[in-house]
């Protein structure tokens, strides 16, 4: 039986009668993106895996948290005690796997793909993209910019994409019932945008593209309202898609999270450290509602990776 057979048993065996079609879709996926993680590597589970190879595994699926690691070890420790009864594998496989725990992990790489350090770190990425993308107009990825200015000054998707030009006043964005007050380069790119008609592109010659008339802030030429997420996370994929340098760099909630986590580090330079357990500290600074402590404090824990990757205590 090859490789492929194995994995296929596996699945359909795994994949009880109870698995409703939406769970199903979901084990497909997680098992495509092990797939890719492995092609990354140039090996698969089937050949067998030393601890070091499981480490750089988790690493390409970036498992970066204890929580994390526990669900995509055990998914996998699933498949390896099939493949050990299958006489595929050795027992010393299974008993790497176990051993790792999240310190083992190399975090590093993982934080720089999940987060921009700062804006300075955004906004290289922005103009390192600009500038691969060899465009005729830089302007026709304003909306997608624009949008993820509005992620970093932090605006959720749904509130990004209610943003009306009247909310853009000469020095700060009210929408959503709150003043946002963005730098001086956010906010004149955002007003130049609020103000343009269209941009230009070179098709088989120069031509003039124009936005739909609209009330609303992120539009295109085609749509005058993004009236679904998905409008707008699409226009964001094509931004990094046209720089190969870029790919999968870009993504709303990255840069929304980014910003977040930015703005919770400046506010503990200034007021000292946010402590676990104060549910209604860590709401107010990471602009969520936590049901319970337990959920508050494992935002903070994650806060508390980015910061400590990004911003190292200097007697450490």
């Amino acid at each position: 039986m090859d490789n492929n057979s194995y994995r296929h048993q596996f699945i359909e065996e795994y994949a009880s009668d109870s698995f409703s079609e939406m769970s199903f879709r979901t084990l497909e996926s997680m098992w495509k993106r092990i797939e890719r993680a492995e092609k990354a590597l140039g090996k698969r589970l089937e050949d067998g895996y030393t601890k070091e190879e499981y480490i750089h595994l988790f690493g390409k699926l970036n498992v970066a948290t204890t929580q994390v690691l526990i669900v995509m070890k055990s998914k996998i420790m699933q498949y390896i005690r099939f493949l050990q009864q299958e006489g595929v594998v050795t027992d010393q496989c299974a008993a790497d796997l176990k051993s790792i725990n999240v310190s083992d992990l190399n975090v590093a790489d993982c934080y720089d793909r999940r987060y921009f350090k700062d804006f300075a770190s955004l906004q290289s990425a922005i103009d390192s993209t600009l500038v691969a993308a060899e465009r005729v107009d830089d302007a026709i990825f304003g909306t997608a910019i624009t949008a993820l200015y509005l992620a970093w000054c932090g605006l959720s998707i749904e509130q990004a994409i209610e943003v009306k030009k009247a909310d853009v006043q000469d020095d700060c964005i009210i929408t959503a019932g709150k003043t946002i007050k963005p730098i001086p380069q956010i906010m004149d790119y955002i007003q130049e945008y609020r103000d343009a008609v269209g941009y230009q592109s070179l098709s088989k010659a120069l031509i003039n593209l124009k936005y739909v008339p609209s009330e609303w802030l992120l539009r295109t030429t085609r749509r005058g309202k993004l009236d679904v997420s998905n409008h707008l996370r699409i226009l964001i994929n094509q931004f990094g898609n046209s720089s190969e340098q870029s790919k999968n760099l870009f993504n709303y909630d990255k840069v929304y999270w980014s910003g977040i986590y930015m703005r919770a580090y400046s506010y503990e330079c200034a007021n000292g450290q946010i402590e676990a357990n104060d549910i209604s500290k860590i709401e107010q600074v990471f602009e969520e509602t936590y049901p319970n402590t337990a959920l508050a404090n494992r935002r903070l824990y994650d806060y508390h990776l980015f910061r400590d990757h990004f911003y190292p205590p200097e007697n450490a």
